[in-house]
């Protein structure tokens, strides 16, 4: 098909028709292994966040005993 031709069935195409012809032409790309310019994706930079998160000291200390089995600790063990 000469794309002259195409161009002009996609011209007359309506507006709706034309998101599903787009959606269309996306999965070609994605099949082909082609990776379309809209969908280029950069390259990270290292550092952008550093210092917005933290750990706790005693992150790695042992809960006790009340986290496991609640406030009152007035539970009976299963023998």
């Amino acid at each position: 098909m000469q794309k002259e031709a195409l161009w002009q069935e996609i011209d007359a195409l309506p507006e709706a028709q034309l998101k599903t012809l787009w959606d269309f032409v996306q999965f070609l790309h994605y099949m082909s292994g082609q990776k379309p310019e809209s969908r280029k994706i950069s390259q990270r930079i290292p550092g952008l966040d550093a210092g917005t998160t933290w750990v706790s000291d005693d992150f790695d200390a042992p809960l006790p005993d009340s986290f496991w089995l609640g406030d009152d600790g007035n539970h009976e063990t299963i023998a």
